[in-house]
């Protein structure tokens, strides 16, 4: 069986007339788009990528001339 999409603030089901094609699309109403929208803002979210040693090692030596 498929699941229902859900909206990623409220986790609803979303309404069948929210498709790709909406402009409210993944979410379920103006105020979850919003409020998503509000925790981007407020830095609540954030885009990560993985660290390699050489980059720990220049954040830790970066670290040590800033507090110089």
């Amino acid at each position: 069986m498929i699941r229902p999409m859900t909206c990623p603030t409220c986790e609803k089901e979303l309404p069948v007339e929210i498709n790709g094609e909406s402009n409210l699309f993944p979410f379920c109403s103006k105020r979850c788009k919003e409020i998503d929208l509000l925790r981007w803002m407020k830095g609540e979210y954030a885009l990560v990528e993985p660290m390699t040693i050489d980059d720990l090692l220049q954040a830790e030596q970066q670290q040590e001339w800033e507090s110089e």
